[in-house]
């Protein structure tokens, strides 16, 4: 078997560029086929006899699954290779779109498309957005934000499934979908794997560890590298040492005991109670405001092209860093809850359109930069990790959301309280996302300090050379 280059820091291109392509690819098929069930969502109610919160559990099980899976399956993809997950997460996924034509009752389709569908998705999405995060650093928010607008895929999605169920029913227009995430099993095959420096040196966080070979070593030559080394080592050699215990088990529940990644993940799981909810809601709750049924899915599709727009622009705008991306992540936040608490004025298509605009803008805005921030506050190689804890708390939010929204509506008829505790939901979220933020800046304070002492005193620094450069949870 051919050897492995190691590579130094992230190539920001190259191969990556493919990678970015096989995400695209995932999420069109996984977010676009996910996000269009809302058409479906009235045809379900009324073939089963089902409430609207019943109903809504379908959505939520399948998006719970889809992201709370990811804490097995990047261990998984870990044990076995990205690429053969993602592959069977393929086929997973067109068995339970198949399977899901044979249903005779509400509880069938909690499991085919529910578990089994949800199921697939997590075994291709959580370790095909982390081999995207390894490849790249310096254009890591912009390039998320272009796989991520994958999901826009709904704009077009939408009306085909709408039009695919007006002509062979929703069980035909099942069986189709499942024919088309037999593209994930493409997008798997396009997913090689990439060593970094960093892999090989946190696997003997020893100073005297066996160097790499000439050519594939780390580059060390500035002051500045100098400084950061003997910063990192003075200050992280027991957290590399039970790091590298941890990253051969291939899961990383040290993670939890980190004050910033906890606080991120709380806020997350807050956001994603709300982040379904307008788009399993907004098609029939436009239908009760005597939106035509051939109108109403536009919404949705609206809603993908401003998505698409907004995480492209999310990620190159937080690339910039003018402000950081934190900061972007919680003015987008902050303008979708506005966004929830005017809904109730939208009483014509118009306005229900501009809402949509709105929504798929603030959601494209922060969910683009979920995944940067996640490997800004662990580190790219305990990125994978503690991406797959992240999408346990947004299954969470996200299997709560929904059918609480569906619940309210039974009891007052009225979609508008849905709305509004989804715009509660964002702003509950904030109040982590603060204490976040103060945090971030008092450790670059701190850093700052100590950098300056080691000038004043250079004295008091370590040799330089002697220490391995470790990606650790304090890296902005």
């Amino acid at each position: 078997m051919r050897e492995q280059r190691v590579h130094d820091r992230p190539p920001d291109g190259g191969w990556g560029w493919i990678i970015l392509i096989s995400n695209f690819i995932m999420c069109a098929c996984v977010f676009g086929v996910q996000k269009s069930f809302g058409v479906f969502f009235v045809e379900f109610r009324e073939y089963f006899g089902e409430t609207s919160g019943g109903t809504a559990w379908i959505n939520s099980i399948m998006s719970a699954v889809a992201h709370g899976g990811g804490a097995l399956a990047v261990p998984l993809s870990v044990r076995f290779g990205t690429r053969p997950v993602v592959m069977v997460g393929g086929v997973l996924s067109c068995l339970g779109l198949v399977l899901s034509t044979f249903a005779d009752s509400i509880l069938y389709l909690y499991f085919s498309l529910g578990v089994l569908t949800g199921l697939s998705y997590a075994l291709v999405f959580a370790p095909s957005v982390a081999m995207l995060g390894r490849y790249f650093d310096k254009r890591r928010a912009l390039v998320n934000g272009i796989a991520l607008s994958g999901s826009g895929a709904t704009f077009a999605l939408a009306p085909i499934c709408q039009l695919l169920e007006q002509e062979y029913g929703w069980r035909g227009a099942l069986l189709l979908l499942g024919g088309v995430t037999l593209n994930l099993c493409v997008s798997g095959a396009l997913l090689r794997p990439i060593v970094l420096a960093a892999d090989v040196v946190s696997r003997d966080p020893s100073p005297h560890h066996t160097p790499i070979e000439p050519g594939k070593q780390l580059s060390i030559g500035t002051s500045e590298d100098c400084r950061q080394q003997n910063d990192l080592e003075r200050n992280n050699k027991n957290e590399r040492e039970s790091f590298s215990r941890t990253h051969r088990k291939h899961f990383d529940v040290t993670l939890l005991k980190k004050r910033r990644f906890l606080l991120f993940a709380t806020a997350d799981l807050l956001s994603s109670f709300s982040y379904l909810i307008p788009y399993v809601h907004v098609v029939p709750c436009a239908r009760t405001r005597g939106i035509d049924e051939t109108k109403a899915p536009f919404l949705l599709s609206v809603a993908g092209i401003t998505e698409v727009l907004a995480r492209v622009f999310s990620g190159w705008f937080s690339d910039l860093k003018i402000i950081s991306k934190l900061h972007v992540y919680m003015i987008f936040i902050a303008l979708n809850a506005l966004a929830c608490f005017l809904f109730p004025l939208a009483t014509s298509y118009p306005a229900l359109l501009a809402y949509s605009v709105a929504m798929g803008t603030c959601t494209g805005g922060f969910r683009a930069l979920i995944m940067p921030l996640v490997a800004d506050t662990v580190g790219v190689v305990r990125m994978p990790n503690a991406f797959g804890l992240t999408l346990v708390c947004e299954g969470i939010g996200i299997l709560l959301g929904p059918p609480v929204a569906g619940w309210l509506y039974d009891a007052t008829e009225n979609y508008n309280s849905s709305f509004f505790v989804a715009g509660g939901c964002f702003v509950a979220s904030l109040v982590p996302l603060c204490g976040l933020s103060y945090l971030n800046r008092a450790h670059k304070r701190d850093s700052i300090n100590f950098a300056e002492t080691l000038q004043d005193n250079p004295s008091t620094a370590d040799p330089c050379g002697s220490v391995p450069l470790v990606e650790h949870e304090t890296s902005f």
